[in-house]
């Protein structure tokens, strides 16, 4: 295949991951619409509502390092349909839970299939593209977290007025079908950008050097706490759009969709900024996270549905680029035998975030009756980010066929 060809193969490919990851978000998001809706036909309370919420990303954060080591080990591609047809059919079984348990195990089994995406998806960025082209390509594609985040009320707080919570789940699980056919179609014949000796089966050796890897371990728990702020937003901000400050259903569809826009922006241009500054990256990931605290500060005390909108989508610039630092550092950072595994484990601590954040948060909310705290919380947790950011080394891009001892700590 020549040079050309593979190179539109991959801004195809780019494109199917980006429109399954906007799936995904779709799919998960959906939930926080419905939850009012959920709570009221199966009597449930912010504490245990919170409790669903929470029962997805336990199942996510299990599958993230267990979806790398898949991926590294049998390929992308036979991951990444596997994890897509198994989300599609327990996010069309959560309309018809019938009960708390019910609800709390369909969703956990949902979080497993779409555990094994964003590592397989990142295998996938090293599979179809050049090393020096990765960091943009995977920075482009999470920015479709955000963006999926931004459709998800725009299309279905409408279909949940319409026809309500149960068919709207059977509605978008039709949509990873979609995906599959289309994932299978675009890499029957694309070309592989890896090298011979890197397409080659991780060894014990390389594992060992991961896991010994300092820089892995910080960038975890950075995530962790910028995620349980991120996960508290998306899980519980429609609810308070709604019960908090008044606004009805498709008003808060609306509303909901321009925060995460500004972070799409934000990713994408961030992860172009990342590219540039190299070992500088550090400073901006800890300015990012002081100000996105900031921002959520002033977000609890705004009492007007635009302010805290506003400052809702001022958090969202700022988180965007520590985002796209935590996301693109398997590339740049990582040997590319074990980019899935590595992408794998960060994430784990990322999504380990969204089985505690939405849990406290309801809890915090049923506890006072207020927001405010809740909100107040996931400013400490912003705070406590910045902390261990400090310690991270001043770190320089990876070079071909280096391991991961060789790596400049500053």
């Amino acid at each position: 295949m020549n040079e050309n060809a593979n190179k539109s193969n991959s801004k195809m490919i780019l494109i199917v991951l980006y429109f399954g990851w906007i799936i995904s978000y779709i799919d998960r998001t959906v939930i926080s619409l419905a939850i009012v809706q959920i709570g009221e036909d199966l009597t449930l309370d912010a504490s245990k509502l919170g409790i669903v919420l929470s029962a997805f990303f336990m199942g996510y954060a299990l599958m993230q390092i267990p979806g790398g080591w898949l991926a590294d080990r049998f390929g992308s591609r036979k991951v990444i349909v596997a994890a897509v047809i198994a989300w599609s059919i327990f996010t069309a079984l959560s309309g018809l839970a019938w009960s708390l348990t019910s609800l709390i195990l369909i969703r956990f089994l949902f979080g497993i299939g779409e555990g094994g995406y964003p590592a397989a998806s990142t295998k996938a960025i090293a599979d179809y593209f050049p090393s020096d082209k990765r960091t943009k390509a995977q920075s482009t594609m999470m920015s479709s977290n955000a963006f999926g985040a931004a459709l998800a009320p725009i299309i279905c707080a409408p279909l949940l007025v319409a026809f309500g919570w149960r068919t709207v789940f059977l509605i978008v699980g039709l949509l990873g079908i979609v995906f599959v056919v289309w994932f299978i179609l675009s890499t029957k014949k694309a070309g592989n950008y890896a090298n011979s000796d890197v397409a080659a089966k991780p060894s014990k050796k390389e594992y060992k050097q991961l896991l010994r890897n300092s820089i892995l371990w910080k960038v975890l728990l950075i995530f962790f706490f910028v995620n349980v702020t991120n996960w508290g937003l998306i899980s519980w901000m429609p609810s308070y759009l709604m019960q908090g400050l008044g606004i009805d259903l498709k008003s808060v569809g609306l509303f909901s969709a321009i925060p995460t826009l500004f972070l799409t922006a934000g990713m994408i241009i961030s992860g172009r900024i990342i590219n540039k500054v190299g070992s500088k990256a550090k400073y901006g990931v800890i300015t990012g996270i002081i100000l996105t605290g900031a921002s959520l500060y002033l977000m609890s005390l705004a009492t007007g549905v635009y302010q805290v909108i506003m400052f809702q989508s001022i958090a969202y610039i700022f988180m965007s680029f520590v985002m796209s630092f935590v996301f693109t550092v398997p590339h740049r950072m990582m040997e590319e035998k074990v980019v899935g595994t590595a992408f794998g484990i960060i994430n784990f601590g990322g999504q380990a975030a969204g089985i505690f954040s939405p849990m406290i948060m309801g809890a915090l909310i049923a506890a006072t009756g207020t927001y405010q705290a809740a909100f107040v919380f996931l400013t400490i947790c912003c705070a406590v980010a910045a902390v261990i950011a400090c310690f991270l080394p001043a770190v320089k891009k990876r070079q071909a066929k280096t391991n991961l001892s060789t790596v400049d700590a500053g």
